[in-house]
């Protein structure tokens, strides 16, 4: 009964911790703070559930992470739902239940039909089975929406969203972010509160986007910048960096970029950003010994390279890399 108290408590500490460092956007966070160091679920426990769903968010609470990563799309009525490709057919049933509902996209040289998102209602999706490509025992999971999402994860872990393409969904007249800050309005989610247990960040591949949300909808929740492995853009040299502060907390580059130039990691955090990479992962089936570079990785990267959190598919491991 003492230690179940004790480790409710030091749980709530953590948390406290996570929200205090995200709490401040990028112009106001204090240069070469300490930081927590933060285990993010990709896509939940991914390695080991179908991603981006209720059963792989269930599992990486289990696992004690502090973050769960996932992505939101939009379907034909403008419902958020989490998904990580623009298409459904890699990780549902869709062309078994909508086989006349795919189309070859103008401009898609390879001529291949495709199940759009957004050519699908949110009642429509919902008949899909999202588990069954994964395996037999997660036969019926269905695609979540975000509310579900933030439902389950309430007081259990905090939520890294990434807005997948929303420079294309502007293009077709849907406000993504708006969207997104709206249902987080709805939740009392909106802004920083260093009370949840479930604190909020957002990300995205594309830097307009993050401006948008922090100047234009003047969000005040911490956003992070996602940038590729070859960062075409320039964001990962100390001007690039120097100009993403201006809108973001963070960045989460890929794993490679940081391993390639470590100095990466002292610039943000001479700019007060806090750097969390991606993805760290295995096999689900590996045997303890096949685990172990992984492992090793993680915590190169988090106690060698000093970055802040790693997102990874394999959060238990993430778990042993983190505790050293």
């Amino acid at each position: 009964m003492v230690l179940a108290i004790l480790k409710r408590s030091l749980h709530s500490a953590l948390a406290v911790l996570l929200i205090f460092s995200y709490s401040t956007t990028a112009q106001q966070q204090t240069q070469n703070a300490p930081s927590a160091k933060t285990i993010i679920a990709h896509r939940g426990a991914s390695a080991y559930a179908p991603e981006n769903t209720l059963p792989a968010f269930r599992l990486a609470f289990e696992m004690g992470v502090d973050f769960i990563e996932y992505d939101l799309q939009v379907t034909k009525d403008k419902q958020l739902v989490v998904l990580h490709d623009q298409t459904l057919e890699r990780t549902t049933n869709v062309e078994e239940l909508f086989p006349a509902r795919g189309r070859i996209a103008a401009g898609d040289k390879s001529e291949k039909k495709r199940w759009y998102v957004y050519d699908f209602t949110l009642a429509e999706i919902k008949k899909l089975d999202a588990g069954s490509w994964v395996g037999v025992n997660f036969k019926g999971t269905s695609v979540p929406t975000f509310q579900e999402t933030l439902d389950i994860a309430r007081g259990r872990a905090g939520h890294f969203i990434e807005l997948k393409v929303p420079d294309e969904y502007n293009a077709r007249g849907v406000d993504m972010e708006r969207l997104v800050l709206a249902q987080l309005e709805r939740n009392n989610r909106a802004k920083p509160d260093s009370k949840t247990r479930s604190p909020i960040v957002i990300q995205s591949f594309s830097a307009r986007s993050m401006e948008k949300i922090a100047t234009e909808l003047k969000s005040r929740l911490p956003l992070h910048l996602l940038t590729s492995a070859d960062d075409k853009d320039g964001w990962l040299t100390r001007d690039g960096l120097a100009k993403a502060k201006r809108f973001c907390a963070g960045i989460s580059p890929h794993r490679s970029s940081v391993s390639n130039n470590p100095e990466i990691v002292t610039w943000a955090h001479e700019l007060g950003l806090r750097v969390t990479p991606y993805t760290f992962t295995t096999i689900a089936a590996a045997a303890p010994q096949e685990t172990e570079p992984l492992r090793a990785e993680m915590s190169r990267f988090l106690y060698t390279l000093k970055v802040d959190g790693v997102i990874t598919d394999n959060p238990d491991i993430a778990g042993k890399a983190k505790a050293k």
